[in-house]
């Protein structure tokens, strides 16, 4: 089963930047990325970076995090952080934990690419109208499931590593 995250990951990291750049084709040249009070656009990007960065947001952030919580464990054991880490990498149990925490790992980085491309879509639709208005409750809304995502796999990654 630890098979299924990884695929989902690499399967989100494919989509991710696609969805990204099917869906920029029809923002403006000048495109609101920063809203302050009210959802009103106090901040802008050329629509070339603007593309350029969320490509590299929705692929190389995920990927970096996943990396680096997954993968570079593997290499350098000694710096996991984990709670009773002589027990979790005891040498019998070695394998299972670091299988456990690239599959974390890949939730991990499938949560962040789908909130940077749910992120997106709202940067999409609030440079539809004139002029530019994130919907609010939707952001906080997107933010709060993040959030809350974010805080269950840290919940379930402490409770894994209790004794």
């Amino acid at each position: 089963m630890a098979i299924i995250p990884r695929l989902l990951f690499v399967l989100v990291l494919i989509v991710a930047p696609i969805v990204v750049y099917a869906t920029s084709a029809g923002l403006p040249e000048r495109v609101a990325t920063h809203f302050g009070p009210g959802g009103v656009a106090n901040g802008w990007m050329h629509h070339e970076t603007y593309l350029a960065f969320m490509l590299a947001m929705t692929t190389l952030l995920p990927l970096f995090v996943v990396a680096m919580t997954g993968f570079f464990p593997r290499i350098a054991v000694s710096q996991i952080r984990i709670a009773h880490r002589e027990h979790w990498l005891a040498p019998n149990r070695r394998a299972e934990t670091l299988a456990w925490l690239t599959s974390h790992a890949s939730w991990l980085g499938i949560v962040l690419s789908l909130f940077l491309v749910g992120m997106h879509a709202l940067l999409v639709q609030a440079n539809a109208v004139r002029p530019a208005r994130l919907d609010e409750p939707l952001f906080f809304t997107l933010l709060a499931a993040f959030v809350v995502l974010l805080f269950a796999r840290l919940a379930t990654m402490t409770l894994r590593f209790r004794r």
